[in-house]
């Protein structure tokens, strides 16, 4: 810390008296907006502003302190202990075994990667949650949904650990009090297009993009409405040659004689369902021979996308506009839901069983007036960079 004196001269003694010191600290230039953050949040305007009222005994004037001794009587109230020392206290959820939540993660969740992803989001945030909501507050609404899941399945592993279901209250009582679950994600709201709103946007969207490896990995997002971690899933893994009977993790493709494929991708990712998927047959060729479809790729696409539509649209809404077309076909909301993946697992079983000749026809009706344009599509380079 640095000290600088400031004097001012006496007009009776000629002399120079101290007034007052300047005190200075050095901080990275990253920091500086997040000090700015912290000091609205505790109620101070400025550095100087928290130092005087550190000098008059009133540092504490966030409402930090009275939450915290609200945790603390509730923890009372509920007896919940700390997991190592039986004791009391605020920073109980500091003595939880990182490795053992993680491996009761591992045995809720099929894929071990969205337990992993919960087990950092509450190591990352777990002291905001419980001492300092109001931090956790101004997080993004992506951020606050992950912290929010990872809260109640650490509450949900607490009462599976030590049989007190008493924190599931609790992380729900946080969550609603200081409305950390408030406007989380943006597909919450309600979402309208008419039917030449649609027609228009797709259109569009073809046109722009009609050329090279970006082209088809838009239009296969179109045509698909995959969600963007499933796109990169079904480019790379591996393709099983047995149709009939096989149950292995590999992807399974029905070719239909109308040029329609059926890619049955059976993946499960937290709560993310994907049972199958349909596209005509040629471009789902052309997608699995492109060289790579990373985060990277996605990322360009996205960007491009909104470039191109002076950010009207990005390419999560490519989903939005495959299922408002399946919507409008004669497959209906129910066949919609089950290429959404939103539909139960038993719906999705029948119509690979029963109806996928027919789910394809209406597949391929709903698509038949953009699929002209997938005729000529050239695969010339495009630099992702």
């Amino acid at each position: 810390m640095e000290v600088t004196k400031n004097t001012v001269m006496d007009q009776q003694s000629g002399s120079y008296k101290e007034t007052s010191k300047s005190l200075g600290v050095r901080l990275k230039e990253s920091d500086i907006a997040a000090l700015n953050q912290r000091f609205r949040l505790d109620g101070f305007d400025n550095l100087s502003d928290l130092v005087r009222a550190y000098l008059n005994g009133e540092l504490l004037r966030s409402s930090s302190t009275d939450h915290v001794e609200r945790l603390l009587l509730r923890l009372k109230e509920k007896d919940i202990a700390d997991p190592l020392t039986g004791e009391i206290t605020p920073t109980f959820y500091k003595n939880i075994d990182i490795e053992d939540f993680r491996h009761y993660l591992k045995t809720k969740y099929k894929y071990s990667r969205y337990g992993n992803d919960l087990v950092k989001y509450y190591q990352r945030f777990a002291h905001f949650f419980f001492t300092k909501p109001d931090i956790i507050r101004v997080e993004s609404g992506r951020n606050r949904s992950w912290i929010c899941d990872a809260m109640r399945r650490f509450a949900e592993y607490y009462d599976y650990k030590f049989q007190n279901p008493e924190l599931r209250m609790l992380v729900k009582e946080i969550i609603e009090r200081y409305e950390i679950n408030r406007n989380m994600r943006r597909h919450d709201l309600v979402w309208v297009a008419d039917h030449n709103y649609l027609d228009n946007k797709i259109t569009t969207i073809l046109d722009t993009f009609n050329k090279g490896e970006l082209a088809i990995l838009i239009r296969f997002a179109l045509f698909t409405g995959l969600r963007g971690t499933e796109i990169s899933y079904v480019h790379t893994w591996r393709i099983c040659p047995r149709l009939g009977g096989c149950s292995c993790d590999n992807l399974h493709v029905v070719n239909k004689s109308n040029g329609i494929s059926i890619i049955v991708v059976n993946r499960v990712s937290g709560q993310k369902h994907c049972y199958f998927t349909i596209c005509p047959t040629e471009l789902w060729h052309e997608f699995r021979e492109l060289s790579d479809v990373n985060y990277d790729f996605r990322k360009f696409a996205h960007l491009q996308i909104k470039n191109a539509t002076s950010g009207e649209i990005s390419l999560i809404d490519l989903r939005k506009f495959n299922y408002n077309v399946n919507a409008r076909s004669e497959m209906r909301e129910l066949g919609a839901e089950v290429l959404a993946g939103r539909a139960k697992t038993v719906s999705a079983r029948h119509y690979l069983l029963n109806e996928i000749d027919l789910l394809s026809e209406q597949y391929h009706e709903a698509w038949q007036k953009y699929m002209g344009v997938l005729e000529h599509c050239p695969k010339d380079f495009i630099d992702k960079e």
